[in-house]
């Protein structure tokens, strides 16, 4: 046996525990999501957790023949310049509710946006722009926190007092009935959290298609089993309304600032503040018999007839680069920043989400560490049979009882996995979409994983050079193109 075959038995018996270990790894994980599954038809089958009202279709001449209380939009906008005009005039057109200001937060050298806000004002009166006295980027918290002190004084100038403040992004498309349905439910609740969904994608999108699974899981199972297990609904930053009343005290309790100005994720790290408060929050899956999303030959908002929530659509990227980008940053503020300014703080319901939040930070590179076992062993089985036919090499380890029967249980959570999957997919967009959730998995593991060495890297850079964090944004599209104002 010459050195080089003998080297490359040696090598796999490294690849064998590099194997076991990820195999134990990934059981672990897999028996979480399981039981994460399990909750939610229980709670679906039992009743519990509201699961069969929130799939009850509402009335919507119900929600129409409440009176209007005023609400404020905030919408943060650092380089928006290609899709705010858009955004605010697609939404302008679409709500179904005359009693609300937009408040839109731009940095003061970033002329472009200015711009194409002050566009959108000369043809709507109810939009507003805030100038962040900074140049930005600084974070989307501060952009947040000053559009919040323009809110408070807009309602001191004008002895108004609005009843619910709802936070929007620049790539957002507003459910027509969205504030309707915060309309009624804000004299009850202090923070209110309705589903966001991924505009429908091509099948050949498969980048732009991985946030139509992951959102279609997690805002119609995940977060049902988070409100009903730990109470803490997390705030997506869209689709999102705050009483009024709970921002004031969220501001006065933290020197003028409703928002954390250090935080990358600041929706997430507002929602364990709300809780931390005693405030009323409620999840509300709010089904209606039509939904809003875009078509292919579609030159605008589409209104289709299917029963699914009222719901905020977003047109999340599309590329490789910018879906790194985004994940990295939610990666930054929810596992390394959560960890550290949130502990493990709370009930066993809070604990078990936070560790679900932060778990990506091992699943990540382990899944990739499986990927690239399964690579190893194919090359050196393939090698062995040519470099020695006649020999016979047994593995000591991956063809042992136990270990066999670890890989076929992981087998079975993967199957599960991507059935869930399919099945959720399915629900919110169609059959086929259901199908390509299951290659897109795959694909979103890779994003995942380079997400997390890029958020591993820009936080020890950030804590070994002191450098703040910040804004670092992915930049918007938005599918619906409004290029001219109807007076132009």
């Amino acid at each position: 046996m010459d050195a080089l075959t003998s080297f490359v038995i040696d090598y796999r018996y490294v690849i064998e525990l590099i194997a076991v270990g990820t195999a134990i790894i990934i059981a672990l994980s897999s028996i979480d999501d399981l039981f994460l599954d399990l909750y939610y038809w229980y709670l679906k089958i039992t009743g519990n957790g509201h699961v069969r009202d929130r799939e009850r279709v509402a009335d919507l001449d119900m929600l129409e023949s409440i009176p209007e209380k005023p609400f404020a939009i905030m919408v943060p906008a650092w380089q928006e310049h290609e899709v705010i005009f858009s955004m605010l005039e697609a939404n302008s057109r679409l709500l179904r509710y005359s009693n609300h200001h937009y408040f839109v937060g731009v940095y003061q050298n970033d002329q472009a946006t200015q711009r194409e806000v002050r566009r959108a004002q000369s043809l709507n009166s109810n939009i507003h722009s805030v100038l962040v006295p900074r140049d930005g980027p600084t974070s989307k918290a501060d952009c947040l926190n000053e559009v919040v002190v323009a809110i408070f004084q807009f309602e001191a100038k004008n002895k108004i007092q609005f009843a619910g403040i709802a936070m929007h992004d620049g790539e957002d498309l507003i459910h027509p009935h969205e504030l309707k349905l915060f309309n009624l439910l804000i004299d009850e609740y202090d923070f209110i959290q309705l589903p966001v969904f991924s505009f429908v994608r091509p099948l050949s999108q498969v980048i732009g298609g991985i946030y139509m699974d992951e959102f279609a899981e997690v805002h119609t199972k995940d977060l049902v089993v988070r409100e009903h297990l730990s109470g803490i609904i997390p705030c997506a930053g869209v689709s999102a309304c705050f009483g009024r009343n709970a921002l004031a005290i969220l501001a006065d309790l933290n020197r003028g600032e409703a928002f954390r100005n250090n935080s990358f994720t600041e929706d997430y790290d507002i929602a364990f503040r709300v809780h931390d408060l005693g405030l009323r929050t409620t999840f509300a899956s709010f089904p209606v018999a039509y939904t809003i999303d875009m078509t292919e030959d579609s030159e605008g908002p589409a209104l289709i007839r299917r029963a699914l929530p009222i719901a905020t659509r977003e047109f999340f990227p599309s590329t490789l680069r910018a879906a790194v980008r985004q994940r990295a940053r939610w990666m930054l503020g929810i596992v390394f920043q959560g960890t550290s300014e949130l502990g493990w703080r709370g009930s066993a319901g809070t604990r078990y989400f936070l560790a679900r939040d932060r778990k990506s930070i091992i699943t990540g590179p382990t899944v990739m560490m499986g990927y690239f076992v399964l690579i190893c062993i194919i090359l050196i089985e393939s090698y062995l049979s040519s470099a020695a036919p006649n020999e016979l090499f047994s593995y000591a380890l991956i063809y042992s009882p136990w270990m066999v029967t670890l890989f076929l249980i992981n087998l079975g959570f993967l199957l599960w996995r991507l059935g869930q999957r399919m099945y959720f997919t399915t629900k919110i967009y169609d059959w086929r979409q259901g199908l390509m959730s299951a290659p897109r998995l795959i694909v979103a593991n890779f994003v995942n994983f380079f997400a997390t060495l890029r958020a591993v890297r820009i936080y020890f850079g950030h804590r070994f050079s002191g450098k703040p964090l910040v804004w670092d944004k992915t930049a918007h599209s938005y599918p619906f193109k409004l290029t001219q104002s109807p007076a132009e």
